[in-house]
């Protein structure tokens, strides 16, 4: 009975395994669909929630990792591990995705879009977790070559707004990848007004 218990667990596990490189396989070369599958999966806020804070996380682990072995100079005589510490990256990475979420939520239905904030939250969520796949794969790719790691990690970037454009016209059932593009416009002028009302405070005139 024991081992029927521990094979049907490591069988589901496996299987779960399977469910998740197929999603990040699906994200990368059809990302119209994946955010079909991530829509259908209906998941609850609060796992949602979850999910974006393992993936935070865990892109934090991987670019610190990085950063102690491959130090990094941001400004002359600077370096990042002097101006960056690992809980105020989460922090602000976690403040940056959860109000990226209601932003494009908003914005999306501003245009017309039908998109829910649950919606939504899990597909910004799912792009954590694919960003701390990157950084991870980033931080493999370092021991090779840091140059080929960064630049692979900036065009996997740059690929990340198309990925975002076709979630966000899926998430919205948009008719057009103009209304995607124009709601991520709206958010990232939100999203500039939002840190800017947040750093203010600590900038002295």
């Amino acid at each position: 009975m024991v081992l029927d218990v521990w094979a049907a667990q490591q069988h589901g596990d496996i299987l779960m395994m399977q469910q998740f490189r197929d999603l990040v396989i699906l994200t990368v070369l059809r990302p119209a669909e994946a955010i079909e599958q991530i829509k259908a999966m209906h998941l609850p806020v609060r796992v949602s929630w979850v999910l974006l804070v393992v993936g935070v996380m865990l892109s934090t682990v991987a670019i610190f990792a990085r950063v102690l072995i491959f130090p990094v100079e941001i400004f002359p005589g600077v370096m990042f591990l002097d101006v960056v510490t690992p809980f105020g990256l989460f922090v602000t990475m976690t403040i940056v995705a959860a109000t990226s979420a209601a932003l494009l939520t908003f914005a999306g239905r501003q245009l017309g879009g039908q998109g829910t904030f649950a919606t939504v939250l899990t597909y910004v969520a799912w792009l954590q977790i694919m960003r701390a796949v990157v950084e991870g794969a980033g931080l493999i790719v370092s021991f090779a070559s840091f140059s080929l790691a960064v630049l692979a990690i900036n065009l996997a970037g740059l690929y990340g707004i198309w990925i975002i454009l076709q979630f966000q016209k899926g998430a919205h059932e948009f008719d057009s990848i103009g209304r995607a593009l124009g709601s991520l416009v709206l958010t990232f002028v939100g999203l500039v007004m939002v840190i800017s009302l947040l750093v203010a405070p600590f900038i002295s005139v």
